[in-house]
């Protein structure tokens, strides 16, 4: 039996994590949803009885020790993230944490010092990493056998008015390092602040290189009017198109249109790529949980907290608003 814990039942977990644990108990019959816990029971008991799971708790220690789970979701505040996770590893257990992985890089150096002293493995949640859209855009990228020129990525949300966007804005950050595969070398950014709307609230613009030349430009604006991300791609006589399907926005099931040589035009959307266009499953929530368990159920380990760190690096750059960044 594979066994799964969830600590945090929240809106996150729920919304996005709890139906893709659901939907992988379904198609994998020896999988036990064995436990989740949160701090607020009637949180803990709704979610155990919406996706399938067989006890719930308030103490994740005591979770932890009466299942022996094979893997644990961490769901929790960033401020959280790093001593729950370092806890949970300290009990021998593989963990999956959703983003961002830890405030700043002194945590993520804690938690890979951890995992390795363990022996356990560790995977952040960065889902538009799995998003089907994401995936199908790298493969065509692949397929081309040409190297990225530019991308463009741009970032919209309504009444997004907390005074710290940059744990939504690593979404981004994160895709596009992801998708173009290495580190940025040098970003500029610049800031439209809006203190009438509320402490620290601020529209942001990034532009610069990566380490093998790629130019990118990302807009980051949640005093927009709409919920949308879309992303341009442009290799050498190919262009291609994605809007997101994000959170039921006005995109979804979402599109992948590839245009090469002026007019030969490929469109994809998600419907064709998911089971179902439930937000879980075309947002890479699914999947990225999917993979990474079948992955432990194969034998190998993973830490991919490294690939995080940069990301990790440009959010607190964005968070104090500083106009440079250089590797």
């Amino acid at each position: 039996m594979f066994k799964i814990c969830v600590i945090g039942c929240g809106t996150m977990s729920s919304t996005g994590h709890g139906p893709a644990f659901a939907k992988y108990k379904k198609d994998y019959q020896d999988v036990v949803l064995a436990g989740c816990c949160d701090l607020d029971i009637q949180k803990a008991q709704d979610y155990m009885q919406a996706y399938g799971f067989e006890a719930c708790y308030t103490d994740y220690t005591k979770m932890i020790e009466e299942i022996r789970p094979d893997v644990v979701s961490v769901i929790t505040p960033v401020d959280f993230t790093c001593d729950v996770a370092i806890d949970v590893m300290k009990k021998g257990c593989n963990i999956i944490l959703e983003k961002p992985p830890g405030k700043n890089i002194e945590e993520i150096r804690r938690m890979q010092a951890v995992a390795k002293e363990y022996g356990v493995s560790v995977r952040t949640s960065f889902n538009r990493r799995y998003t089907p859209l994401i995936l199908e855009l790298m493969r065509r990228v692949k397929a081309s056998g040409e190297t990225i020129i530019s991308i463009t990525y741009q970032m919209y949300r309504y009444n997004r008015f907390e005074p710290d966007f940059s744990t939504t804005a690593i979404h981004a950050i994160d895709v596009v390092k992801h998708i173009v595969g290495c580190d940025y070398q040098s970003v500029n950014l610049s800031y439209d602040h809006h203190p009438e709307l509320g402490e620290g609230v601020k529209n942001v613009f990034l532009n610069g290189h990566f380490e093998n030349g790629t130019h990118f430009q990302i807009t980051l604006v949640p005093t927009g009017g709409a919920v949308t991300e879309r992303l341009t791609v442009n290799t050498l006589g190919q262009s291609f198109f994605v809007d997101l399907p994000v959170w039921d926005n006005i995109d979804v099931p979402g599109k992948l249109l590839q245009v090469s040589q002026g007019n030969q035009c490929q469109v994809v959307t998600g419907d064709m790529l998911s089971d179902s266009i439930e937000m879980f499953d075309i947002c890479g929530f699914y999947n990225e949980n999917r993979l990474y368990f079948e992955s432990l159920r194969e034998g190998k380990s993973i830490n991919d907290l490294e690939s995080a760190i940069q990301s990790v690096e440009l959010e607190d750059v964005v968070r104090r608003s500083l106009p440079h960044y250089a590797k």
